[in-house]
């Protein structure tokens, strides 16, 4: 008996723990997700107010809840790291924001936070692609994966999300065109330094140079003009040739009409020349035979010299 009654308040005390964590699962399904991100990204325990112990996750630091489910986390300037993969099981989740961390690695699909609004990622080491899963979010406002090592192309799936306010980009390896981006809400806009190349959809040319400088391959207004590809370049000379071998075989002809009309008036002029010079050969002997023949008379149709 004695033995019994000595152990039963352990019992009690690891009954009652017991409960706490069921019923706070029960009570909050994101209880576990959170507590998984905490033992994956917060090596310095910088969210101490995170534990089991606690019944209520709505009370712990960086969060708020609307009907028991977290809605919102805002966790910045922690220097966590790892993984953020546990948060995607935050189906209510409205608001993200996750700025100046040590987060690395692709970012997991997000595509179970249906109810997303505001996801702010900016300032960690993120790699991989642009998350084409982030088209999905529908109901996404702003959205900033700024200076991160994010790579690949801007998906023109982006043109979903057509609440969306700010898309922010800036300070990644992003290589590749700019898709035609055709957001009508959009206010804030921001490309810069990245490796983009080609030239800037018109429908985003209204935004400041600011949001597309440090790209060297990228024209367009607001930038510099784009400059004629190469093979548009050399189309003009390619008719200049054109022009110039067309008009070589008219100027040879034009010179040998001009030829042939010397060469028929140096002949007509030589056949006049011709003409009067047989004349006047002609005409000489009659007078020289009349100046001959002054000093003589002619009887009986001969010739008789006075003397």
């Amino acid at each position: 008996m004695a033995s019994h009654s000595l152990h039963s308040p352990y019992l009690l005390v690891l009954a009652t723990t017991i409960s706490v964590v069921v019923h706070s699962a029960i009570t909050h399904p994101d209880v576990h997700p959170l507590m998984s991100f905490k033992a994956a990204s917060d090596p310095s325990n910088k969210l101490a107010t995170w534990n089991s112990a606690t019944s209520n996750p709505c009370a712990w630091s960086g969060i708020s809840c609307l009907r028991d489910r977290v809605t919102r986390l805002v966790l910045e300037d922690l220097d966590l790291a790892g993984s953020i993969r546990p948060l995607t099981a935050l189906t209510q989740l409205r608001v993200l924001s996750l700025k100046r961390n040590r987060f690395r690695g692709p970012i997991p699909s997000l595509a179970n936070l249906t109810a997303l609004n505001l996801l702010f990622l900016s300032h960690n080491h993120f790699s991989g692609e642009f998350p084409a899963a982030l088209a999905s979010l529908s109901r996404l406002h702003r959205l900033d994966l700024s200076h991160n090592n994010l790579s690949g192309e801007i998906p023109a799936a982006v043109n979903r999300l057509t609440r969306l306010l700010t898309l922010r980009v800036d300070s990644n390896q992003i290589r590749g065109r700019i898709p035609g981006i055709n957001l009508s809400r959009l206010q804030d806009f921001n490309v810069s330094s990245n490796r983009l190349s080609g030239q800037i959809p018109e429908s985003l040319s209204g935004f400041p140079g600011s949001a597309f400088s440090h790209n060297p391959s990228l024209c367009g207004a607001p930038l510099r003009e784009c400059k004629a590809s190469p093979a548009l370049a050399s189309k003009p000379r390619n008719d200049a040739v054109c022009v110039n071998e067309t008009r070589a075989p008219r100027t040879g002809v034009m010179v040998s009409i001009v030829v042939g009309d010397v060469l028929v008036l140096a002949l007509v002029s030589l056949l006049l020349l011709y003409c009067n010079s047989r004349r006047s050969r002609s005409a000489l002997p009659l007078s020289s035979k009349a100046e001959a023949c002054k000093g003589c008379v002619e009887k009986g149709g001969m010739v008789f010299w006075k003397g």
